[in-house]
């Protein structure tokens, strides 16, 4: 994983490991979420693609002060980049399906988020074979212009109302009270994170930050 934090300065390097394809998938994810400017969502549905690459020669750059994230291997690459960015088209296998959550999506569902938030998602073949991703945000708005504030989905409503109710917990704790499988509720807990309304301690347990508190308040 490479982090630009300034066009004078080489990147920031970290290297990421795991024998398990889905663990790796979430701390690489976990990573790139603190510093993406993008849409989490598709952030890692475009990491999850790597493990049709086995994750060959992987690298993950944070550009432009996260606003661009390029995700490239050196895996068989795509074919047809417009047929892989249509809804039900893969080349996932079994192993894939074990850890690739709706097989077929991914990249469709990546590309509808950026759009929506007026990014782009674009495809290109790596340098030697391979692929490349690149997802973009938009211009950023003028200095004297609020942006707006995402506002959490259904699902992320239900967990930060939990973490009010309960005070500071681990995701497994807040799973079982919603009889949510515990990837699920992680992976909510993770874009929360990433927009400053969940903090995190190093053993694991999340709370409310004041951010998060006050925009609860707003939503019931």
């Amino acid at each position: 994983m490479a982090v630009y934090t300034s066009a004078s300065e080489p990147p920031e390097l970290s290297e990421l490991s795991d024998a398990d394809a889905g663990v790796l998938v979430e701390r690489l994810f976990e990573a790139v979420a603190r510093w993406a400017s993008l849409p989490v969502v598709a952030v890692r549905e475009i990491i999850e693609n790597l493990v049709h690459a086995g994750f060959r020669d992987a690298l993950v750059s944070v550009l432009c002060d996260g606003r661009v994230v390029r995700v490239s291997d050196s895996g068989p690459g795509i074919d047809d980049p417009l047929l892989a960015t249509q809804p039900g088209f893969t080349t996932a296998g079994p192993e894939e399906r074990r850890v690739v959550r709706g097989a077929g999506c991914g990249l469709p569902l990546a590309a509808s988020l950026m759009d929506a938030e007026g990014g782009a998602l674009e495809l290109a073949n790596n340098l030697g074979g391979g692929t490349v991703v690149t997802l973009s945000a938009p211009s950023l708005p003028p200095a004297d212009e609020e942006p707006a504030t995402p506002t959490p989905h259904d699902d992320a409503r239900v967990v930060m109302a939990l973490l009010l109710e309960l005070g500071p917990s681990r995701p497994d704790r807040l799973a079982a009270e919603l009889g949510w499988p515990v990837s699920r509720c992680g992976r909510e807990l993770v874009v929360l994170e990433a927009r400053g309304y969940v903090s995190r301690t190093d053993e694991g347990v999340r709370a409310l930050t004041p951010v998060g508190s006050t925009l609860l308040a707003t939503l019931f």
